[in-house]
């Protein structure tokens, strides 16, 4: 019995140690419309942790050229999407623009881990900026408001 507590014990705090203290990356984040994911791509970013520490600058990497190469997910008009960070710690502060096909943009509201698609059909690009401590990441996302 006491061999089994020390290798449970050895085991959780490795688990522990291997998630939060050594992340590589800041965390991205679960989107989903009616439980349906949808793909992110990650953008530039910078995070610090216990024994790595790196940023990664993307030159060219608009919301748009992002998310060139994403097959944008099919959504109705005023759905809404959830966007939430489960997997890490919670961003300090967060921002959240949405892009036209055109390149135009503006700052919209993350109420609740959710916003809510446009009623217009079209395509709606999102661009979710997260600071943590740590450093700071940002993620796009595509959806066809049909």
């Amino acid at each position: 019995m006491r061999k089994g507590f020390w290798l449970v014990l050895l085991l959780a705090v490795g688990l522990i140690l291997y998630v939060e203290p050594f992340r590589g990356a800041p965390p991205e984040p679960d989107v989903s419309v009616n439980g349906t994911d949808i793909d992110v791509t990650s953008g530039s970013s910078c995070w610090r942790s216990l024994l790595n520490s790196k940023c990664i600058d993307l030159t060219s990497s608009t919301p748009l050229e992002m998310t060139a190469k994403q097959k944008a997910t099919v959504v109705k008009p005023g759905a809404i999407i959830k966007v939430a960070f489960n997997d890490g710690p919670a961003p300090q502060r967060t921002k959240t623009e949405q892009w036209l096909k055109e390149g135009t943009n503006k700052t919209i509201q993350l109420k609740n881990e959710q916003l809510t698609a446009p009623n217009k059909k079209g395509l709606y690009i999102y661009h979710v900026y997260g600071w943590w401590k740590q450093g700071d990441g940002n993620v796009a996302f595509s959806v066809r408001v049909k």
